[in-house]
C-alpha cells in the first residue's frame, strides 16, 4: 500500500495540481493525504477529480490557513475517518496484513506552545486507536522566533525537543530514503536552511507488522516541503510495457509512410519470420516517431527541471527572477501535457478548445486503477502478497486447467478408437498371454 504525504504550502498555486498529477502518475498512490491546503471543500473536490481518486475527506481551512484533504481509491478500505484541526485519522482495513490499523496524518502549529498542547492531544486520542499506529506529516519541529531581513542580524533558530512526546507513546521512528531533509527556506545562500520537518513515526507492533516499509522523501517545485511516500510492502517491480497501436496516429500523413517504409525492410527468411520481422519494425518505427512528435511536453518539463536544479545550486537572491521565470515555463509545459493525456483518454466528445480537458488525466489514471489486480485467494483460502505471486498463482491456474483438459481428451480420445476395433483376442487367451512365467513352462 503506498501513501503520498505532502505539505503542500496552498492547493491552489498554478504548480500544485500539475505536479500532484505528474506524481500520482509516477508513485501511484493508493492514498493521498494533503495539509496546508488553505482551501475548502469545493476547491480540494476539484483537485480530488484531477488527479482520479474515487473518494475523499476534508478539513476546511479557516480563513484561507491550514486545511487538510485524503484522498484515496476504492481499492483501499476505509472503516473510519475521524479529524481535529491539525489532524486525520484514518482506520484501514488492510487486506495484505490481514489486520486494521490507523494512519494518522498530522499538520503541527509552528507556534511552540501551540504544539505542546498538540502533543497532549494526539497523547490522549492515541489511547483509542490501539497498538497499531503510524503518524505522518508534518512535526514542524523547528521554529524562528523572529525573521529579519537585509543586512540585519536575524535571531537564533530553536528547535523544539519533543523527545518526551516521542518516549511517552512508544513511538520509532521509520526513517527515509532520499535527501536527509524535507523542508528548504526561501532564503539567500548565507542564510539557507534544511530541515526534516516532515516524517513519520510508528508504534513497534505497526513496524513488526510492516518490517520492510520504507519512507521516501520526493522533491518538488510547488511546496517548500518535500512529499513523503509510505509504502509499506515495496517490492521491486520490473513491468514490461505493452504495445498498443494509437488510432489518432492515423490523422497524420508521415505515419502511413512510416508504416509503409518500415514494412517493406528487406529482411531473409521464412514467410512467417518475414511478417514477425516487418512488424517489429513498424513497431520499433511508431514509438521512435511517438516520442519525437507526441512526447515534446514530457520533455520539455525534464529540461526545465533540470533548469531549475542548476538554479537551486546558486544563491537565492541572484538567481530568483530566473527561478520564478523557469516556474512559469514549466507550468504551460504542464498545461501541454495535460493536452496529450486529454487525448488519451479516448473519450470522442471532447471538443477542441474545452477548458475542461484536465479531467481526461483522471480518466486515463482511474481505468487503470479500475483494471488493477492487487491480489488473488489461492486454492489453499490463503492470499498473495505480492504481484509475483499474483503472477505465479494465475500460471499455475491455467496450468492445471490445460493439463486436465488435455488428459481428458487423451482418455476419451484412445476410448473412442478402442471401441472401433473389433476383439479378436478372448478373456481366457488374454490371462494366458499375461500369466506369470516360471521354470516349469
Amino acid at each position: 500500500m503506498k501513501v503520498m504525504v505532502w505539505n503542500c504550502q496552498g492547493a491552489g498555486s498554478p504548480l500544485t495540481v500539475p505536479q500532484l498529477r505528474e506524481f500520482n502518475t509516477l508513485l501511484s498512490p493508493d492514498m493521498i493525504l494533503m495539509s496546508e491546503t488553505k482551501n475548502k471543500q469545493a476547491v480540494m473536490y476539484q483537485i480530488q477529480k484531477k488527479v482520479g481518486m474515487e473518494n475523499r475527506y476534508v478539513v476546511d481551512a479557516v480563513n484561507k490557513a491550514g486545511g487538510m484533504a485524503f484522498f484515496w481509491t476504492n481499492s483501499v478500505q476505509v472503516k473510519e475517518v475521524q479529524h481535529t484541526d491539525f489532524t486525520i485519522e484514518i482506520l484501514i482495513e488492510d487486506g495484505e496484513a490481514r489486520l486494521n490499523w490507523w494512519l494518522v496524518s498530522i499538520y503541527a502549529s509552528c507556534e511552540k506552545q501551540v504544539r505542546k498542547k498538540q502533543w497532549d492531544i494526539v497523547t490522549e486520542r492515541k489511547k483509542a486507536w490501539g497498538d497499531k499506529v503510524i503518524i505522518i506529516g508534518d512535526f514542524n519541529d523547528i521554529k524562528c522566533k523572529e525573521e529579519k531581513w537585509g543586512g540585519r542580524d536575524r535571531d537564533e533558530w530553536t528547535f523544539t525537543d519533543f523527545r518526551e512526546f516521542i518516549r511517552r507513546n512508544t513511538l520509532v521512528d521509520i526513517g527515509y530514503e532520499g535527501l536527509p531533509w524535507t523542508w528548504r527556506n526561501s532564503w539567500d545562500e548565507d542564510f539557507e536552511i534544511k530541515e526534516r520537518l516532515d516524517r513519520g513515526f510508528c508504534t513497534p507492533e505497526w513496524l513488526e507488522v510492516f518490517a520492510n516499509a520504507k519512507c521516501t522523501h520526493v522533491e518538488n517545485w510547488a511546496s517548500d516541503h518535500s512529499i513523503l511516500l509510505l509504502d509499506t510492502c515495496p517490492a521491486n517491480r520490473r513491468r514490461k510495457r505493452r504495445f498498443y497501436f494509437d488510432k489518432r496516429w492515423v490523422q497524420y500523413e508521415e505515419v502511413h509512410k512510416l508504416i509503409n517504409d518500415a514494412w517493406n525492410t528487406t529482411c531473409e527468411g521464412s514467410k512467417m519470420y518475414k511478417v514477425t520481422k516487418r512488424i517489429t519494425s513498424c513497431r520499433i518505427h511508431l514509438l521512435k516517431w511517438h516520442k519525437r512528435k507526441i512526447g515534446n511536453a514530457k520533455k520539455k518539463i525534464a529540461e526545465i527541471k533540470e533548469e531549475l536544479e542548476k538554479k537551486k545550486k546558486q544563491p537565492w537572491i541572484t538567481g530568483k527572477g530566473e527561478i520564478a521565470n523557469l516556474k512559469t515555463q514549466l507550468t504551460k509545459a504542464y498545461q501541454e501535457e495535460e493536452m496529450f493525456w486529454s487525448q488519451k483518454a479516448r473519450l470522442q466528445w471532447l471538443r477542441e478548445g474545452d477548458k475542461n480537458t484536465k479531467y481526461f488525466h483522471a480518466v486515463v489514471n482511474g481505468r487503470r486503477r479500475a483494471c488493477r489486480m492487487n491480489q488473488i485467494q489461492k486454492g489453499d483460502g490463503s492470499w498473495t502478497k505480492s504481484e509475483q505471486e499474483v503472477g505465479k498463482e494465475i500460471a499455475n491456474y491455467y496450468r492445471q486447467l490445460f493439463t486436465a483438459s488435455i488428459a481428458a481428451t487423451r482418455e476419451d480420445s484412445i476410448r473412442e478408437i478402442l471401441e472401433g476395433i473389433p476383439t479378436t483376442i478372448t478373456e481366457q487367451m488374454n490371462k494366458t498371454l499375461i500369466k506369470f512365467v516360471d521354470e516349469k513352462d
